[in-house]
């Protein structure tokens, strides 16, 4: 089975331009803790909480920072045709419930949750 056949295509993201407000909004109304961030369609990264209270809140910056600023620009991720078990097999190594799906282009095309 393909991750497509898995995954979610409705992943709540963010684009470079949010704020961290707007970022931490959505994963409070969303209970997750971390969200794609994308430019254009392309994923360019991910932004955790963690990385809004490091980057924002103990370095004293105000909540209207851009997610470009304060995201992980080096994301995880996994391509839409691999394996789901050999996905889901690196996911429990990393310790990770969320990773983002592109497809080979680039282009965030869901999240795959793992439960």
């Amino acid at each position: 089975m393909k991750v497509r056949d898995v995954m979610n295509p409705d992943a709540c993201v963010v684009s470079l331009d949010d704020t961290a407000q707007q970022a931490a909004t959505l994963m409070a109304e969303n209970d997750i803790a971390s969200l794609p961030v994308v430019d254009e369609g392309q994923l360019a990264g991910v932004v955790s909480d963690r990385d809004i209270a490091l980057n924002v809140v103990a370095e004293g910056r105000t909540a209207s920072t851009c997610v470009r600023d304060v995201m992980t620009s080096r994301a995880i991720y996994c391509i839409d045709d691999e394996d789901v078990d050999d996905v889901l097999s690196r996911m429990a190594m990393l310790a990770s419930n969320r990773l983002p799906v592109v497809d080979h282009g680039g282009k965030l095309v869901g999240i795959l949750i793992r439960r």
